[in-house]
């Protein structure tokens, strides 16, 4: 499986094409709130995260999510992943809990996305 970084911006066919390889109509990516970039791809967010990670990214700045590529782009983002689990940030949870975090990341998705 393919995962690709999104320095610039990505297509919404590119997208599709990505999610063909495992889940056909959902695509688990990671985010880097500090540098602006994304990860998209692979079975796990895991993959994604240590493609960030090679590539540069710490890891108290990396965040996973989902998209559903079949929800309204509204509401396409889900804000769960095991990679969010993280005690020594205030995160508790898969879910991102931090409302702001999770609209700076909401922002650079739709950004980096046609």
């Amino acid at each position: 499986m393919e995962i690709k970084i999104v320095t610039e911006t990505i297509s919404q066919a590119e997208l599709t094409e990505l999610a063909r390889g495992w889940y056909v109509d959902m695509l688990k990516g990671v985010v880097d709130v500090e540098r602006e970039i994304l990860a998209l791809g692979g079975e796990y967010h895991m993959d994604a995260n240590v493609c960030l990670i090679e590539n540069g990214s710490r890891q108290n700045s990396v965040w996973g999510f989902n998209i559903h590529l079949n929800r309204p782009r509204a509401d396409w983002i889900e804000f769960t992943s095991l990679i969010n689990i993280r005690p020594a940030q205030n995160n508790r949870d898969m879910l991102i809990e931090d409302g702001k975090l999770r609209e700076k990341i909401r922002t650079i998705i739709n950004k980096k996305i046609q």
